[in-house]
């Protein structure tokens, strides 16, 4: 290929561009590390009640998936730089906040703007990467952009977390520690902000598209079947997710532990990348998804015995496998099923069905577990607790556990229990996949 003087300059742009990216693909992946690992920490130690923390939980799940829809949408009218700018924006002030909050309430209002600007960020961004690929290099592109992003920032996080620990603060106490670690988080996303700020705008074409009715998606039976399969999954899923946190406080972890925790999590979810590019179209994706969900049903229950933070590195594997196999999985499946004309539209319309089925999970189990630990029942719940630990996990409970991690460890065992069966639609779905490919000599040539 003969390179023009017009064509050198372009190169390098296109060059330089795409170094910019992988920043924001660090400050973002950073962002978000250190806002999940130390944020709800934060909200657990300024007196979250579990019912609380399922609010937390479920506005974060609801706010940062239901406008994507109309911010993907709005990136390309717009432009990507723009919706992003505001994105990373309204990220950093609203963490910068979240450092300093003392009152859990007006933590759950700063947490739904928190997820406003998320919900610019994750549509516009995936817009940008398919801007700037093609589909052959798409999926190597996006992977190795995930693949430095959370290595880089799970790197940071473990430095910061070892050098937060040597200072010595006047308040000794671990949640002013955690507040700092959220404000190191803050300067992720002001710093992904400046390089946007940089950016050239991908988006040379801005279109206008219509929005497409959703009966239009349910008229495709495979897509319905699979969606409403995966959301069962995610519905018991979300009701781990405001107790964990509660888990990891009453165990008191170090900076440090939380950034080795993390790291453990990162580094097994780029395993989980690994063996779905691997093998994922070999085994079948929907089998693939199968594997991640028995990765994630082993999450509460070592979460359960966990005595010694050290104990949840095991949880954390678990997760990042789990999540790491099954995202990339699920993605793909979504738009092997979807109309060519209106991709987008089916991965939007999947995230909110997410976000609303995960909202709902989140705020039943934190209404639940409130109600058994708090209510005027709780003294013959207790007992019945009791006797249930005492009668199957005796040799395995702690004597020396109070009331609340009693009924917490139950609950964590109960929703082992409810992944489980979640699991198993997605499972007869593989294997009815796979039958069909036996019988099928053109889809096994």
């Amino acid at each position: 290929m003969i390179h023009t003087e017009e064509d050198i300059p372009q190169e390098k742009a296109i060059k330089k561009d795409k170094i910019k990216t992988y920043a924001i693909a660090a400050a973002n992946s950073g962002g978000q590390q250190f806002y999940f690992d130390y944020a709800t920490l934060i909200a657990v130690g300024i007196g979250a009640t579990p019912l609380q923390m399922s609010f937390i939980t479920a506005i974060q799940n609801l706010g940062s998936s239901l406008l994507q829809g109309f911010f993907g949408r709005l990136s390309d009218r717009l432009g990507r730089k723009l919706i992003l700018l505001f994105g990373f924006i309204i990220a950093t002030i609203t963490t910068v906040n979240l450092a300093f909050l003392t009152s859990p309430v007006i933590f759950m209002v700063v947490i739904g703007i928190y997820s406003l600007g998320i919900s610019m960020v994750i549509p516009s961004w995936n817009a940008l990467m398919g801007d700037i690929t093609t589909e052959k290099t798409r999926t190597k592109v996006i992977s190795q952009l995930s693949m430095v992003g959370t290595l880089i920032s799970s790197g940071l996080l473990l430095l910061l977390g070892f050098i937060i620990d040597l200072i010595p603060f006047k308040n000794t106490e671990l949640e002013t520690k955690y507040r700092v670690m959220v404000l190191v988080g803050a300067l992720f996303f002001a710093l992904a902000a400046i390089v946007i700020l940089t950016l050239s705008e991908t988006n040379k074409i801005k279109t206008v598209r219509k929005a497409v009715p959703i009966k239009t998606l349910l008229k495709n039976k495979s897509f319905v079947i699979f969606s409403g399969t995966t959301m069962t999954w995610w519905l018991m899923m979300s009701l781990l997710w405001p107790l964990s946190p509660f888990v990891l406080s009453r165990l008191e972890p170090s900076t440090t532990a939380v950034a080795i925790l993390s790291a453990v999590f990162s580094a097994s979810m780029a395993i989980g990348f690994i063996i779905t590019f691997k093998i994922g179209d070999r085994i079948g994706r929907k089998f693939m998804i199968f594997i991640g969900f028995i990765s994630l049903c082993l999450v509460p229950i070592t979460l359960a015995f966990s005595t010694h933070w050290a104990l949840i590195i095991i949880t954390n594997f678990f997760g990042g496998l789990g999540n790491g196999l099954i995202n990339v999985s699920i993605s793909t499946e979504i738009l092997n099923l979807a109309d060519p004309e209106i991709k987008g539209t089916y991965s939007g319309t999947y995230n909110v069905f997410l976000g609303i089925l995960t909202f709902t999970g989140s705020f039943i189990s934190g209404l639940i577990f409130e109600f058994f630990t708090k209510s005027s029942v709780s003294l013959i719940s207790k007992s019945v607790w009791l006797d249930f630990s005492t009668g199957v996990f005796s040799k395995f409970l702690d004597s020396s556990l109070d009331s609340f991690g009693l009924f917490l460890r139950n609950f964590l065992i109960i929703i082992t229990c409810l992944r489980l069966l979640a699991a198993i639609p997605i499972l007869v779905l593989a294997l009815k996949e796979r039958n069909k490919a036996k019988f099928n000599p053109l889809r096994n040539s």
